[in-house]
Protein backbone atom coordinates (compact mmCIF):
# COMPACT_ATOMS: atom_id res chain seq x y z
CA UNK A 1 0.00 0.00 0.00
CA UNK A 2 1.32 3.43 -0.95
CA UNK A 3 1.86 5.99 1.79
CA UNK A 4 -0.77 8.33 0.32
CA UNK A 5 -3.34 5.51 0.33
CA UNK A 6 -2.45 4.62 3.91
CA UNK A 7 -2.80 8.24 5.00
CA UNK A 8 -6.16 8.52 3.26
CA UNK A 9 -7.46 5.37 4.97
CA UNK A 10 -6.19 6.55 8.33
CA UNK A 11 -7.82 9.97 7.98
CA UNK A 12 -11.14 8.49 6.90
CA UNK A 13 -11.07 6.06 9.82
CA UNK A 14 -10.44 8.84 12.32
CA UNK A 15 -13.15 11.04 10.80
CA UNK A 16 -15.87 8.39 10.65
CA UNK A 17 -15.02 6.28 13.72
CA UNK A 18 -14.57 2.57 14.08
CA UNK A 19 -16.30 0.16 11.71
CA UNK A 20 -15.85 -2.33 8.89
CA UNK A 21 -13.86 0.24 6.91
CA UNK A 22 -11.03 -0.13 9.47
CA UNK A 23 -10.07 -3.65 8.35
CA UNK A 24 -7.71 -2.72 5.48
CA UNK A 25 -6.01 -0.19 7.73
CA UNK A 26 -5.68 -2.54 10.71
CA UNK A 27 -3.88 -5.07 8.54
CA UNK A 28 -1.13 -2.52 8.03
CA UNK A 29 -0.76 -1.51 11.66
CA UNK A 30 1.56 -3.25 14.09
CA UNK A 31 1.08 -3.87 17.78
CA UNK A 32 3.00 -1.50 20.04
CA UNK A 33 6.16 -2.68 21.84
CA UNK A 34 4.10 -2.62 25.04
CA UNK A 35 1.54 -5.01 23.63
CA UNK A 36 -1.30 -2.69 22.64
CA UNK A 37 -3.21 -4.12 19.69
CA UNK A 38 -3.71 -2.24 16.41
CA UNK A 39 -7.41 -1.91 17.31
CA UNK A 40 -6.50 -0.24 20.59
CA UNK A 41 -4.00 2.11 18.98
CA UNK A 42 -6.43 3.18 16.27
CA UNK A 43 -9.16 3.58 18.87
CA UNK A 44 -7.01 6.10 20.75
CA UNK A 45 -6.90 8.35 17.71
CA UNK A 46 -10.60 7.90 16.95
CA UNK A 47 -11.68 8.61 20.53
CA UNK A 48 -9.30 11.55 20.89
CA UNK A 49 -10.62 13.11 17.69
CA UNK A 50 -14.24 12.83 18.85
CA UNK A 51 -13.36 14.29 22.23
CA UNK A 52 -11.69 17.24 20.54
CA UNK A 53 -14.71 17.90 18.35
CA UNK A 54 -16.99 17.64 21.37
CA UNK A 55 -14.80 20.16 23.17
CA UNK A 56 -15.13 22.65 20.30
CA UNK A 57 -18.92 22.35 20.42
CA UNK A 58 -18.97 22.74 24.21
CA UNK A 59 -16.85 25.88 24.06
CA UNK A 60 -19.19 27.51 21.52
CA UNK A 61 -22.45 26.46 23.21
CA UNK A 62 -22.45 26.94 26.99
CA UNK A 63 -26.04 28.16 26.85
CA UNK A 64 -27.19 25.11 24.93
CA UNK A 65 -25.58 22.80 27.48
CA UNK A 66 -27.38 24.67 30.27
CA UNK A 67 -30.75 24.48 28.51
CA UNK A 68 -30.49 20.77 27.66
CA UNK A 69 -28.58 19.54 30.69
CA UNK A 70 -25.29 17.68 30.47
CA UNK A 71 -26.61 14.25 29.49
CA UNK A 72 -28.86 15.45 26.68
CA UNK A 73 -26.18 17.84 25.44
CA UNK A 74 -23.66 15.01 25.18
CA UNK A 75 -26.22 12.90 23.32
CA UNK A 76 -26.73 15.78 20.89
CA UNK A 77 -22.99 16.06 20.29
CA UNK A 78 -22.74 12.31 19.66
CA UNK A 79 -25.59 12.49 17.15
CA UNK A 80 -24.01 15.48 15.44
CA UNK A 81 -20.55 13.94 15.13
CA UNK A 82 -22.03 10.66 13.85
CA UNK A 83 -24.33 12.23 11.26
CA UNK A 84 -22.31 15.28 10.22
CA UNK A 85 -18.63 14.26 10.21
CA UNK A 86 -16.21 17.14 9.84
CA UNK A 87 -14.96 17.74 6.30
CA UNK A 88 -13.09 20.98 6.92
CA UNK A 89 -9.67 21.36 8.57
CA UNK A 90 -10.94 24.39 10.49
CA UNK A 91 -12.96 23.20 13.51
CA UNK A 92 -14.84 26.53 13.49
CA UNK A 93 -16.80 25.40 10.46
CA UNK A 94 -17.69 22.12 12.12
CA UNK A 95 -19.45 23.79 15.04
CA UNK A 96 -21.29 26.28 12.81
CA UNK A 97 -23.45 23.52 11.36
CA UNK A 98 -25.03 22.50 14.67
CA UNK A 99 -28.18 24.72 14.53
CA UNK A 100 -29.03 23.55 11.02
CA UNK A 101 -28.50 19.94 12.07
CA UNK A 102 -30.87 20.41 15.00
CA UNK A 103 -33.56 21.94 12.80
CA UNK A 104 -33.30 19.00 10.38
CA UNK A 105 -33.09 16.22 12.97
CA UNK A 106 -36.40 14.73 14.24
CA UNK A 107 -34.85 14.23 17.66
CA UNK A 108 -34.13 17.92 18.23
CA UNK A 109 -36.15 20.05 15.83
CA UNK A 110 -39.22 20.36 18.07
CA UNK A 111 -37.23 21.80 20.99
CA UNK A 112 -37.65 25.48 20.17
CA UNK A 113 -35.68 26.62 23.22
CA UNK A 114 -32.67 24.51 22.31
CA UNK A 115 -32.74 25.42 18.61
CA UNK A 116 -33.05 29.12 19.46
CA UNK A 117 -30.10 28.93 21.82
CA UNK A 118 -27.99 27.17 19.19
CA UNK A 119 -28.86 29.85 16.61
CA UNK A 120 -28.04 32.65 19.03
CA UNK A 121 -24.71 31.15 20.04
CA UNK A 122 -23.75 30.55 16.42
CA UNK A 123 -24.47 34.24 15.73
CA UNK A 124 -22.23 35.18 18.67
CA UNK A 125 -19.34 33.11 17.28
CA UNK A 126 -19.92 34.43 13.75
CA UNK A 127 -19.81 38.00 15.05
CA UNK A 128 -16.60 37.35 16.97
CA UNK A 129 -14.96 35.97 13.82
CA UNK A 130 -16.12 38.85 11.62
CA UNK A 131 -13.74 41.48 10.28
CA UNK A 132 -13.45 44.77 12.14
CA UNK A 133 -15.30 47.76 10.71
CA UNK A 134 -15.19 51.40 11.79
CA UNK A 135 -18.53 52.53 13.25
CA UNK A 136 -19.82 56.04 12.70
CA UNK A 137 -20.69 58.46 15.48
CA UNK A 138 -24.13 60.04 15.48
CA UNK A 139 -22.44 63.38 14.75
CA UNK A 140 -22.08 62.20 11.15
CA UNK A 141 -25.75 63.16 10.66
CA UNK A 142 -24.91 66.82 11.22
CA UNK A 143 -23.14 66.87 7.87
CA UNK A 144 -26.43 66.44 6.04
CA UNK A 145 -28.86 69.33 5.48
CA UNK A 146 -32.26 68.92 7.22
CA UNK A 147 -34.04 68.46 3.91
CA UNK A 148 -31.98 65.31 3.27
CA UNK A 149 -32.80 63.61 6.56
CA UNK A 150 -35.97 61.81 5.37
CA UNK A 151 -33.92 60.45 2.46
CA UNK A 152 -31.03 59.10 4.51
CA UNK A 153 -30.31 55.39 4.43
CA UNK A 154 -27.75 53.56 6.53
CA UNK A 155 -25.15 50.86 6.05
CA UNK A 156 -24.75 48.43 8.93
CA UNK A 157 -21.82 46.42 10.15
CA UNK A 158 -21.73 43.17 8.10
CA UNK A 159 -21.59 41.16 11.32
CA UNK A 160 -25.07 42.33 12.37
CA UNK A 161 -27.53 39.46 12.67
CA UNK A 162 -31.19 39.87 13.61
CA UNK A 163 -32.86 36.91 15.27
CA UNK A 164 -36.38 35.90 16.23
CA UNK A 165 -35.97 33.45 19.09
CA UNK A 166 -38.05 31.54 21.60
CA UNK A 167 -38.90 33.68 24.61
CA UNK A 168 -36.39 33.37 27.41
CA UNK A 169 -33.37 32.57 25.23
CA UNK A 170 -31.31 35.58 26.29
CA UNK A 171 -32.18 35.22 29.97
CA UNK A 172 -31.11 31.57 29.78
CA UNK A 173 -27.85 32.51 28.09
CA UNK A 174 -27.09 35.19 30.66
CA UNK A 175 -27.69 32.67 33.43
CA UNK A 176 -25.51 30.08 31.72
CA UNK A 177 -22.48 32.35 31.44
CA UNK A 178 -22.80 33.76 34.95
CA UNK A 179 -20.12 32.94 37.49
CA UNK A 180 -22.25 30.22 39.06
CA UNK A 181 -24.57 28.90 36.30
CA UNK A 182 -27.28 26.41 37.24
CA UNK A 183 -26.72 22.79 36.26
CA UNK A 184 -29.78 22.95 34.02
CA UNK A 185 -31.96 25.93 33.15
CA UNK A 186 -35.68 25.33 33.51
CA UNK A 187 -38.04 26.31 30.72
CA UNK A 188 -39.99 29.55 31.19
CA UNK A 189 -43.72 29.50 31.69
CA UNK A 190 -45.59 28.13 28.66
CA UNK A 191 -45.94 30.89 26.10
CA UNK A 192 -46.13 31.36 22.36
CA UNK A 193 -44.16 34.60 22.65
CA UNK A 194 -40.90 35.22 20.88
CA UNK A 195 -38.10 37.67 21.55
CA UNK A 196 -36.05 39.70 19.13
CA UNK A 197 -32.29 40.01 19.37
CA UNK A 198 -29.48 41.82 17.56
CA UNK A 199 -25.97 40.34 17.53
CA UNK A 200 -22.97 42.18 16.10
CA UNK A 201 -19.24 42.81 16.52
CA UNK A 202 -17.98 46.00 18.14
CA UNK A 203 -14.70 46.84 19.89
CA UNK A 204 -13.27 43.44 18.86
CA UNK A 205 -15.98 41.55 20.74
CA UNK A 206 -19.41 40.06 20.13
CA UNK A 207 -22.27 42.20 21.43
CA UNK A 208 -25.98 41.50 21.77
CA UNK A 209 -29.16 43.03 23.09
CA UNK A 210 -32.85 42.37 22.98
CA UNK A 211 -35.05 44.54 20.78
CA UNK A 212 -38.61 45.70 21.24
CA UNK A 213 -40.84 44.50 18.39
CA UNK A 214 -41.09 47.96 16.84
CA UNK A 215 -37.33 48.43 16.89
CA UNK A 216 -36.82 44.99 15.38
CA UNK A 217 -39.12 45.87 12.47
CA UNK A 218 -37.48 49.27 11.99
CA UNK A 219 -34.00 47.76 12.08
CA UNK A 220 -34.97 45.11 9.53
CA UNK A 221 -36.26 47.83 7.20
CA UNK A 222 -33.24 50.08 7.74
CA UNK A 223 -30.86 47.19 7.16
CA UNK A 224 -32.67 46.44 3.90
CA UNK A 225 -31.64 49.91 2.72
CA UNK A 226 -34.89 51.83 3.14
CA UNK A 227 -34.64 55.54 3.86
CA UNK A 228 -35.47 57.04 7.24
CA UNK A 229 -38.59 58.77 5.96
CA UNK A 230 -39.96 55.60 4.36
CA UNK A 231 -39.63 53.32 7.37
CA UNK A 232 -42.46 54.90 9.37
CA UNK A 233 -44.85 54.38 6.47
CA UNK A 234 -43.68 50.84 5.77
CA UNK A 235 -44.07 49.72 9.38
CA UNK A 236 -47.75 50.66 9.31
CA UNK A 237 -48.26 47.34 7.49
CA UNK A 238 -46.33 45.33 10.07
CA UNK A 239 -47.83 43.66 13.12
CA UNK A 240 -46.10 46.11 15.43
CA UNK A 241 -47.99 49.02 13.88
CA UNK A 242 -46.70 52.35 12.66
CA UNK A 243 -43.56 53.71 14.31
CA UNK A 244 -43.69 57.38 15.23
CA UNK A 245 -40.82 59.52 13.91
CA UNK A 246 -39.76 60.30 17.49
CA UNK A 247 -39.49 56.61 18.33
CA UNK A 248 -37.59 55.90 15.12
CA UNK A 249 -35.18 58.72 15.96
CA UNK A 250 -34.56 57.09 19.35
CA UNK A 251 -33.84 53.77 17.66
CA UNK A 252 -31.49 55.42 15.19
CA UNK A 253 -29.58 57.07 18.02
CA UNK A 254 -29.23 53.69 19.73
CA UNK A 255 -27.88 52.07 16.56
CA UNK A 256 -25.18 54.72 16.34
CA UNK A 257 -24.33 54.42 20.03
CA UNK A 258 -24.12 50.63 19.75
CA UNK A 259 -21.65 50.85 16.87
CA UNK A 260 -23.94 49.14 14.37
CA UNK A 261 -23.83 51.81 11.65
CA UNK A 262 -20.76 52.15 9.41
CA UNK A 263 -22.12 54.35 6.60
CA UNK A 264 -24.72 56.99 5.77
CA UNK A 265 -26.01 57.85 2.33
CA UNK A 266 -28.89 59.57 0.64
CA UNK A 267 -31.48 56.93 -0.28
CA UNK A 268 -31.18 55.71 -3.85
CA UNK A 269 -27.46 56.41 -3.96
CA UNK A 270 -25.60 53.16 -4.69
CA UNK A 271 -22.44 54.26 -2.91
CA UNK A 272 -22.04 54.31 0.85
CA UNK A 273 -20.49 57.45 2.24
CA UNK A 274 -19.54 59.04 5.51
CA UNK A 275 -20.23 62.49 4.01
CA UNK A 276 -23.23 63.99 2.20
CA UNK A 277 -23.70 63.33 -1.47
CA UNK A 278 -22.68 66.15 -3.77
CA UNK A 279 -25.49 68.42 -4.91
Amino acid sequence: MKLADFQSLFQESVLTGSGEADKPLLKKLRASPRGATPETLLGVYQSGYRLRLADFVSQDHPGLRAVLGGEAFEALIDDYIDQRPSRDPNARFFTSGLPDFMRDCPTWRDDARAVSMALFERAMVDAFDAADETPLAVQALAEYPPNDWPLLAFDFDPSLTLLELAAGTIASYDAAISEEPPEKIDAPAASDDVEYVAVWRVDHESAYRQLEPDEYVALCEARAGHAFGDICQMTAFQQSGEIAPERLAQCLSSWFQDGMIIGVRVGGDDQSSNTPSSA
